[in-house]
């Protein structure tokens, strides 16, 4: 006669290896995925983070919420991240201002090798903006009146991307500003067209519907677009370099490549969908869409040069 002891010894020890295999199987994602967005709601990283996630969302089959973790120039959010589990259901919206600027101009609790690098989906240009009514009608009226008065520009922190480009801008053009921080592009537009500054260092995403309601005009931008027809470009002036920012999703670092795979496949989908595409056009982003190692090569080699540059500024002080 079988020991009854024994017998539910033996089921109880089944059951837990079958329960424990397919909690180890649970096919990712099979709960909510929050992206953290480390700037405010309504600038370029928010819009374009939301186009994906809301595309994400419906090709994952669970929900990918946004949220904006705002402060210290980008730097709340993204150490949020960098402390979180690396399971997949936190992420962090990344682009140049908190994954290679930040961490090499500030003292932040993370840097590049903190995170995994998932996909980038879009990039943008910078452009230098003023309200309407301006009296700086071309970007040589801008430089004449920074040269001769005080001339506010906004931005997203004093080591935000945003300020960095915008500083080597001036630097060759010749000329100063001061600066007022935003906890993003979109309040400092809103700045911009309430009168409040002179200018703002924004993109697309920001200040293209501001332009389009005809309560803005770019003055200078990184790259001819369509959407803004007649406006310069920096080299047009002479001004040497590339000025834009991207937007995509990390992970915090040891992330399995299950959850990068299924990430990556994902949004390579969604990234041909016409609506998806349709989307980014009308904030005025454009697809960028990179991954895998060759693109990571490229991010590490970014992060050198600005290493190198951080090293530069710090000597002349």
């Amino acid at each position: 006669m079988k020991n009854p002891k024994k017998t539910l010894a033996t089921l109880t020890a089944a059951l837990a290896v079958t329960f424990a295999s397919g909690a180890a199987l649970a096919a990712y994602p099979d709960r909510p995925i929050n992206v953290i967005v480390p700037w405010g709601a309504g600038g370029d990283s928010d819009l374009t983070t939301r186009i994906w996630a809301d595309a994400m969302e419906k090709e994952l089959g669970v929900p990918v919420v946004v949220i904006n973790k705002t402060g210290g120039g980008g730097i709340v959010g993204t150490s949020f991240v960098a402390r979180a589990k690396n399971d997949g259901y936190t992420l962090i919206n990344a682009g140049v201002s908190n994954m290679m600027v930040t961490p090499n101009f500030s003292n932040t609790p993370y840097n590049f090798e903190t995170f995994t690098p998932i996909v980038k989906y879009t990039s943008v240009p910078l452009a230098i903006v003023v309200a309407k009514d301006s009296p700086y009608k071309t970007f040589d009226d801008f430089i004449a009146g920074a040269n001769s008065n005080r001339v506010t520009q906004g931005s997203w922190g004093a080591s935000s991307s945003g300020t960095i480009m915008a500083n080597i801008i001036a630097d060759q053009a010749g000329y100063k500003v001061k600066y007022v921080h935003a906890k993003g592009a979109a309040d400092s537009m809103v700045s911009v067209v309430g009168g409040h500054i002179d200018s703002a260092v924004s993109f697309p995403p920001a200040f293209g519907p501001h332009v389009k309601a005809d309560r803005a005009r770019a003055l200078v931008i990184n790259q001819k677009m369509d959407a803004f027809p007649g406006v310069p470009t920096f080299a047009d002036y002479g001004i040497k370099g590339s000025f834009g920012g991207w937007s995509g999703v990390f992970a915090p670092k040891g992330v399995s490549q299950e959850v990068v795979d299924k990430l990556t496949a994902a949004t390579a989908k969604v990234m041909k969908d016409p609506k998806v595409l349709e989307a980014y056009e009308n904030i005025g982003a454009l697809i960028d869409f990179r991954h895998g190692p060759e693109w990571i090569t490229d991010l590490k080699a970014t992060y050198s040069i600005y290493t190198a540059e951080a090293l530069r500024v710090s000597k002349k002080k």
